[in-house]
């Protein structure tokens, strides 16, 4: 039997109408514009302008080859402000999968080098936007469009390390929520299996973001003022994960992965070498008063599992080679597991 993979569904972008007529607004040109900018400009208006999603699509594809067809020296007027605001606007309001979001990416990451600072700018600010007011029922979605960022789109990753700080606490709200709602829904077991979904998803995202960020968070413990900002988002998700890893009201797809980003948190804050594998006794202080409390032997035998499955999975993280403490610590993981089999 061949099973088809399903296609992703194309959909037109979809926005309050109050919303698209200032967009549409900001795009006028008068009469028929001749240089580059003004081309672009009125590509954009009429794509927004249909409602046939594969239309659209064609139209972003030749705004992305406009792009593309500007000079380097490039003034950054008002215009060109306005087309790649439309641009980023729309990226962010699309579902992650729709076809339509990759095109609009890939015009994104069209732009001349010269123009790249801007158009970082323009995408940050809308993300911004997503993250800072992001009502529960979006939670998901929204999760996802931080995900697609990460996604082999360049541009989008660089938006998330600017926006760093606002993005673990939009994902660290978002975790606690779920946390609170699965207190909530024993018995419900769609509700909470729905629920599940979406916790895994966010975790799985904020493990991105964390391995995606290392250049950022590293160049930060240099930085009083900007550690202090990111120790407090880090320890925020460290409590969630901890929580999940402790509560067996979660399954076990969820558990195990919040014990690798257990794992991932800790390295990312030591760095990769014999440090981490050597415990907690060089670790910040913050780092080990989160741990010390389900680190001791009173913890639910599945933390062990959990935390085992983590180290295995990020022994050779950043092709990290293993010291003398990783050999320590290999040989404590199978010990670990007997003991476990023998309760």
């Amino acid at each position: 039997m061949v099973v088809k993979k399903k296609t992703a569904k194309v959909e037109a972008v979809v926005l309050d109408e109050e919303k698209l007529s200032k967009l549409i607004a900001s795009l006028s040109v008068e009469g028929q514009g001749e240089d580059g900018v003004q081309k672009l400009a009125q590509t954009l208006q009429s794509c927004l302008e249909l409602t046939d999603p594969v239309q659209q699509i064609q139209l972003v594809k030749k705004a992305g080859a406009q792009l593309e067809a500007l000079t380097e020296d490039q003034p950054d007027g008002p215009l060109l402000g306005a087309c790649l605001h439309t641009l980023a606007l729309v990226y962010t309001s699309l579902q992650p999968k729709n076809p339509l979001k990759r095109a609009v990416a890939s015009a994104l990451g069209s732009v001349p080098a010269g123009l790249m600072k801007c158009t970082v700018d323009s995408l940050s600010s809308c993300l911004n936007d997503l993250v800072s007011d992001s009502p529960s029922d979006q939670f998901p979605r929204n999760v996802d469009t931080v995900a697609a960022c990460l996604d082999g789109f360049p541009i989008g990753e660089k938006c998330i390390n600017k926006l760093l700080p606002e993005v673990l606490q939009f994902l660290y709200t978002g975790l606690r929520t779920f946390l609170h709602q699965n207190s909530e829904l024993a018995g419900r077991h769609v509700a909470q299996a729905q629920l599940m979904h979406s916790c895994l998803s966010a975790v799985k995202t904020s493990m991105l973001v964390v391995q995606r960020s290392q250049d950022m968070i590293c160049a930060s413990l240099h930085s009083e003022k900007e550690w202090s900002q990111l120790e407090e988002k880090l320890s925020c998700l460290l409590d969630c994960y901890i929580h999940i890893l402790t509560d067996e009201e979660f399954i076990q797809s969820v558990q195990s992965t919040a014990g690798m980003a257990v794992v991932l948190l800790i390295r990312s804050v030591m760095g990769s070498g014999d440090e981490v594998a050597s415990g907690l006794d060089l670790v910040p202080r913050w780092l080990k008063q989160r741990c010390e409390g389900f680190l001791t032997n009173g913890r639910p035998p599945g933390v062990s599992l959990y935390l085992c499955h983590g180290a295995l999975a990020m022994l050779s993280w950043k092709g990290a080679l293993p010291g003398p403490q990783w050999e320590q610590l290999l040989l404590l993981i199978p010990h670990t597991l007997l003991e476990l089999d023998v309760r």
